[in-house]
């Protein structure tokens, strides 16, 4: 038998198991995944990460994200900020951290008790969500009772946001695997259901993709706060309210940059 350790943590209730492979380069299968991934039999996460070594000299680390079915996801806002911690609880004088991920390097910094990560340049045109066909992304013929039609963006991954009023009493249970599973999203979407407060805060819920509904999403967020800006709904430094607590959105040049709490619950092992 074999022991893979790991780590537990969260970002307002978005969890996560994460293996550090850097010392211990074990393999990482669909078995695992799915033994860690299980909220009855494991430790149960919304997504398992990999810090990895890196061969990229502008970068710290790299890290790997798989959904609990196993198969891959380009990005995580706030997967990225709980590995960023760990990251910066090893050297604390580090101001800046580079993380290599699928979605290209992203820059994370520590502010007072929060980590902060610019998601990139946020991307809206069809071909880069991408889209089936050729369409307005800023109004995405889906419908839902009593919402806006669709914003898609794309934040390291695709996205689309709808808004409108009354989010907690919408089955986003219903709504969210078909909109996740849509034709016109061939790697398909996450899912956020947005409420304007007030120019400068939002409540959201999100449908993540491969995973279901989750309490927080860090690029869902970005993408909401984007999409309410670009429709003049929003300036573009905002409040994010979530379940658990709320993140912290600034768009600068057309990049998202999500600040807010990374938190570790515990450590484990599992026998393999």
């Amino acid at each position: 038998m074999q022991k893979v350790d790991f780590i537990k943590m969260h970002g307002l209730g978005n969890d996560f198991v994460i293996i550090d492979k850097r010392s211990n380069n074990i393999a990482i299968t669909e078995d695992i995944i799915k033994r860690l991934s299980d909220r009855k039999t494991g430790a149960g996460c919304d997504q398992l990460i990999t810090i990895n070594n890196t061969s990229n000299q502008s970068a710290d680390a790299e890290i790997e994200i798989f959904n609990p079915g196993g198969d891959r996801a380009e990005a995580c806002g706030n997967g990225t900020r709980c590995v960023a911690k760990i990251l910066f609880d090893e050297d604390s004088n580090k101001e800046i951290l580079k993380i290599q991920s699928d979605a290209g390097i992203l820059e994370s910094k520590k502010i007072d008790n929060n980590i902060s990560v610019n998601m990139g340049l946020i991307k809206n045109t069809w071909d880069k969500i991408p889209l089936s066909r050729e369409l307005n992304t800023m109004n995405i013929p889906i419908s839902i009772d009593g919402y806006s039609n669709g914003v898609a963006v794309n934040v390291g991954n695709p996205h689309v946001v709808f808004f409108g009023k009354s989010i907690q009493d919408t089955d986003l249970e219903s709504i969210g695997p078909k909109i996740e599973n849509h034709e016109l999203f061939p790697k398909k979407t996450n899912v956020e259901i947005v409420q304007v407060i007030n120019s400068n805060l939002i409540e959201m819920r999100v449908w993540e993709r491969g995973v279901g509904i989750t309490l927080a999403c860090g690029s869902g967020a970005c993408a909401a706060v984007y999409a309410a800006w670009k429709k003049g709904l929003i300036e573009n430094n905002a409040e994010v309210k979530l379940e658990k607590g709320s993140l912290h959105i600034n768009i600068v040049n057309d990049e998202a940059i999500m600040t807010g709490p990374a938190e570790i619950s515990y450590q484990g092992n599992l026998e393999i």
